[in-house]
């Protein structure tokens, strides 16, 4: 067993690359790394390896706008905890799962592909160890975190990789998932980078199926493919909820809000009262005051209700997160089956 590699800034430049281009060749990388391919090849198996980072599928908006994505705080028995996470964590429904400081102990991020009433009520109301939960609707997502980079690149680098990157040619009802695209969509939430001979193989078509279905799935804009890290291990060892209220007009302007401030990882518009929630990475607790005054700087009108720590990952994305917050398995996203909801 190969012992524990502790990330540096060339990884970071490795992470940052995959970011912007998740698939492309590491002969393509070579140059705009300055490294030989096969030394990368070897540092990102050793990163994912380790659990430091993998490359994994998401469900872009064309399929997400179908669902009610949702945020659900629970409250669940002295003790219980851990055990409620974990079994939650094998739903596939379930997209991410934090423990958090604050009136609730877990935050999930669920998809629920037979509807929210029927995941609440027959899913997560068949837990006799929560004792309540509070349901945040998503309505729209400004900031998307798939664009948030670790910032380790040029702006030279950045364009040459994003030049890398085949346009997305989104079409109305041009989403449609069969059950050989679901297969795909199992191996690439496994490994986002999986060669187009080692799907065919595990999938028993051949190599020209394989690329032509994967091809389809992102660039029509069904699946997305993102590069997630380790928080902590990477840098970045506090992260932060907040909830509060916007304009319209600010949040429409929010597209951007990650490069005015690298702090955010995401920004999610909600049904209700408090219509916004924000999440930022931050490099220490004390953080948190600077980048809140900045949020309000950059966003007019935004008033921040609360704010929650997020104290222990069990779940990001559909990958199980151990006590070391390092990415163990995955538990594949079921689109086909959102689908048909």
């Amino acid at each position: 067993m190969q012992d524990s590699i502790t990330p540096n800034e060339f990884d970071l430049s490795l992470i940052n690359a995959l970011q912007i281009a998740p698939r492309a060749s590491w002969t393509d990388l070579s140059p705009i790394l300055e490294a030989d391919a096969t030394t990368l090849a070897r540092r990102w198996k050793r990163l994912q390896d380790d659990g430091l980072a993998r490359v994994t599928a998401f469900p872009r908006p064309s399929v997400m706008a179908r669902l009610n994505m949702a945020y659900v705080e629970l409250s669940c028995r002295n003790g219980t905890v851990e055990e409620v996470a974990s079994v939650l964590a094998e739903h596939p429904d379930t997209l991410s799962i934090q423990f958090i400081a604050g009136s609730h102990q877990l935050l999930l991020t669920v998809v629920p592909g037979e509807g929210l009433a029927d995941y609440l009520l027959n899913w997560v109301g068949g837990f006799p160890d929560v004792v309540s939960y509070h349901v945040h609707v998503v309505t729209g997502m400004p900031y998307e975190a798939q664009h948030w980079q670790v910032g380790a690149l040029s702006p030279g680098q950045r364009r040459a990789l994003r030049a890398l990157v085949p346009p997305i040619e989104s079409r109305p009802g041009g989403d449609h998932i069969t059950e050989l695209d679901q297969r795909v969509i199992d191996l690439l939430c496994n490994d986002g980078r999986v060669g187009y001979q080692v799907l065919a193989e595990r999938l028993g078509i051949a190599p020209a199926t394989a690329a032509r279905r994967l091809n389809r799935l992102l660039r029509e804009g069904i699946l997305g493919l993102r590069c997630d890290i380790s928080r902590g291990a990477m840098g970045w060892p506090v992260a932060a909820v907040l909830w509060g209220s916007a304009g319209a007009d600010t949040l429409d302007g929010a597209h951007d809000l990650g490069r005015r401030i690298p702090e955010v990882r995401l920004c999610s518009t909600l049904a209700g009262p408090e219509n916004t929630h924000l999440v930022v990475w931050l490099r220490s607790a004390a953080d948190l005051v600077r980048v809140e005054r900045r949020l309000l700087d950059e966003m007019p009108g935004l008033r921040i209700a609360d704010r929650r720590v997020i104290l222990r990952t069990f779940k990001f994305m559909g990958g199980i997160v151990d006590a070391r917050q390092r990415f163990t398995r995955t538990v594949p996203l079921r689109p086909r089956a959102m689908q048909r909801a």
